[in-house]
């Protein structure tokens, strides 16, 4: 990676953080298009990069990724749904922010374990972290999903629409 692709991964990161520590209003397509976005330019970065899987890098990168699920999953559960001005609300707070430098702490130390062993386990390393954290959203906006169906409150953007009777039902 060079400096340009470094700095626009950490202001995404550093956005997405910010986003999710102070809160939003919840909504249908939130959950969906960012980690969607990150898992495909996630794919093509590894078909890019083509590195050759061995099998410390593919027990590395495996381990990391159920860590990674497992990551997004408990961040999905400690965001709290409040109301605010009537609508759903997202706020992860402080636990947001605490589960959110462990998965950071954690991807750097992956990354540095694997440019320790060098060659291609750094090499498929690199290549993965939007995958990695693609997947992670991905399982985190799963869990919000559920959690907001369930919950049953009023969108903010089934306002706009007109439709003063809508509830968070996300497609049930």
């Amino acid at each position: 990676m060079n400096i340009e692709q470094i700095l626009i991964a950490v202001l995404v990161l550093a956005w997405i953080v910010y986003r999710q520590v102070v809160g939003q209003y919840a909504s249908r397509t939130k959950l969906i298009w960012l980690p969607l976005v990150l898992i495909v330019v996630g794919l093509y970065t590894v078909v890019q990069a083509h590195p050759t899987v061995t099998t410390v890098g593919g027990a590395l990168i495996g381990a990391e990724l159920v860590l990674t699920v497992v990551l997004g999953w408990v961040r999905g559960r400690a965001v709290s749904l409040e109301t605010r001005e009537g609508f759903l609300y997202l706020r992860g707070g402080v636990p947001a922010l605490v589960l959110w430098l462990i998965s950071i702490g954690m991807r750097v130390g992956v990354e540095l374990f694997a440019h320790s062993i060098g060659g291609a386990t750094a090499a498929l390393a690199t290549s993965t972290i939007a995958l990695s954290f693609g997947i992670s959203l991905a399982v985190q906006g799963l869990v919000l999903r559920q959690r907001i169906r369930r919950d049953g409150r009023p969108l903010q953007e089934d306002s706009r629409r007109g439709d003063r009777s809508a509830r968070a039902t996300l497609g049930r």
